[in-house]
C-alpha cells in the first residue's frame, strides 16, 4: 500500500442545508445515521468538494449553495500519503472557486486536488452497471484521472479534438468548407486516444482479479468477468504500439462516412466496460440482464476493486457509501460492512437503524443527524 487517506476535521459552511457545522471525523468506520432529509448526503458532498473541487452530486456547484446565502466554503484536514494538509474551497457563483492549502492561495484546480483521496457510491452509481456507456467509461475514467499522471490532460485534449473534428466535419457536409478542414485534428485524436486507450486497457487487467473476488466476497457469486469493450472493435487485437497508427488509418477510412454522419463514429468516446459473470457454459452480461441486487452487488464489487487499485498507487482513499446498507439484504449488508469497516476510512449514510447498528457492531462511530443538527 502507498499510505492512507483520513479526513480529521470538516467545517461545512452554507452548503445545502447546512449553515454551520464542525465535526470532527475519527478514523476507521464512521456512520451518519438519521432520517431522508436530515443532510446526510450533503455532508457527504462538502467532504468530496473539500477533497477533489467537485461535486458529487451536480455539475453546478451553484446548487450546493444553501438557500440565501451568497456563496459556499468547507474547509478539511486531510492526511494522505505525504502528510497532513489543511485544504479549503469556496465558491459563489460569480467569482468561481476559491482555492487555498494551508493557507496558500492554489490558482489550478488540477493542482489543488487532492486525486484518488476519496471513493463515493451515490444510488445512481447503479449506472455503472445498468446505464449506457459513458456511464461505465466516466466511471473508469474517474480511476484513471486519481491514478494516472496525465490521463486527465488526455482526455481533455481528445475531447477538445473530437469536438473540433465534429464540427469539421458538420462544415463540410453543409458545403461551407473542404475536406481539409479535417486533416487538422486527427493527428491529435490518434496521438491522444491510444494513451486513453492504453491506460483503459492497464486498467482493466489491474481490475479483473479484484473485481471478480469482491464479486464473490460481497455474495455475488464467484467468476466476475470484467474487460474493456473498444470502438471500434477491431481494436481489440491492436498492440499498444501500435494504436497511433491503426487510429489514424481508421479515421482517414471512415472519413467520408462520417462526413455523411457529421460526427466521429468510433474511437475512445465510444468505448464501453464489459461487466458480466461465469455461469456454467456461458456469460451472463450483468449489464442488460442481471437483476437490480446483482447489479448492485457488481457495482460495489467494482467500487471495492478500485479502492484497492488507488490503494496500491496513490493510497488508500476514503471510501463513502451513501444510502447503500438499507438496499442489501442482511447477509449481503453483513459482508459488505465486514470489507469496508476496519480497512481505512469508511463513511456510510444510512437511515436504517438496525444496519447503523450492525456497522456499529463492527466497530463503526456512529454520529446522528437530526435537522441540522449532529451528534455522537
Amino acid at each position: 500500500m502507498a499510505g492512507t487517506w483520513t479526513a480529521s476535521r470538516l467545517e461545512v459552511s452554507d452548503v445545502r442545508s447546512w449553515s454551520r457545522l464542525t465535526v470532527d471525523l475519527p478514523p476507521g468506520g464512521i456512520v451518519l445515521s438519521g432520517p431522508n432529509g436530515a443532510g446526510k448526503t450533503s455532508l457527504v458532498e462538502a467532504l468530496v468538494l473539500a477533497c477533489l473541487g467537485v461535486s458529487c452530486r451536480t455539475s453546478r456547484e451553484a446548487e450546493a449553495i444553501r438557500v440565501g446565502a451568497s456563496a459556499l466554503h468547507v474547509g478539511l484536514e486531510l492526511t494522505g500519503p505525504d502528510g497532513a494538509r489543511r485544504r479549503d474551497i469556496g465558491y459563489a457563483p460569480r467569482t468561481g472557486r476559491k482555492l487555498s492549502i494551508d493557507g496558500e492561495l492554489v490558482r489550478s484546480l488540477g493542482a489543488w486536488r487532492a486525486a484518488g483521496s476519496v471513493l463515493v457510491f451515490l444510488p445512481e452509481e447503479l449506472r455503472a452497471v445498468k446505464g449506457p456507456p459513458a456511464a461505465r467509461r466516466r466511471h473508469l475514467d474517474r480511476l484513471l484521472e486519481a491514478a494516472v499522471p496525465g490521463y486527465a490532460d488526455d482526455l481533455v485534449a481528445y475531447g477538445s479534438a473530437l469536438s473540433q473534428r465534429n464540427a469539421a466535419l458538420r462544415s463540410v457536409r453543409a458545403g461551407r468548407t473542404g475536406v481539409d478542414a479535417v486533416l487538422p485534428w486527427e493527428p491529435g485524436l490518434a496521438s491522444t486516444g491510444a494513451r486513453i486507450i492504453t491506460a483503459r486497457r492497464d486498467a482493466m487487467r489491474s481490475l479483473a482479479e479484484p473485481f471478480a473476488r469482491w464479486l464473490a466476497d460481497l455474495g455475488g457469486g464467484a467468476d466476475g468477468i470484467m474487460g474493456l469493450e473498444p470502438s471500434p472493435t477491431s481494436l481489440a487485437d491492436v498492440p499498444d504500439t501500435d494504436l497511433p497508427a491503426a487510429l489514424t488509418e481508421r479515421l482517414e477510412a471512415a472519413r467520408d462516412r462520417e462526413i455523411g454522419a457529421a460526427q466521429t463514429l468510433a474511437g475512445p468516446h465510444r468505448d464501453d466496460v464489459f461487466i458480466g459473470q461465469q455461469r456454467g457454459d456461458g456469460v451472463t452480461d450483468l449489464r442488460r440482464t442481471g437483476s437490480q441486487g446483482e447489479q448492485r452487488t457488481a457495482v460495489l464489487a467494482l467500487l471495492m476493486a478500485h479502492r484497492d487499485h488507488l490503494g496500491a498507487r496513490s493510497g488508500l482513499p476514503i471510501l463513502v457509501l451513501d444510502d447503500v446498507l438499507s438496499e442489501l439484504d442482511p447477509t449481503r449488508r453483513g459482508l459488505l460492512l465486514d470489507a469496508a469497516v476496519g480497512q481505512g476510512q469508511c463513511i456510510l449514510t444510512t437511515v436504517d437503524p438496525v444496519a447503523a447498528q450492525a456497522a456499529a457492531d463492527r466497530g463503526a462511530r456512529v454520529l446522528s443527524v437530526r435537522e441540522g443538527l449532529l451528534a455522537a
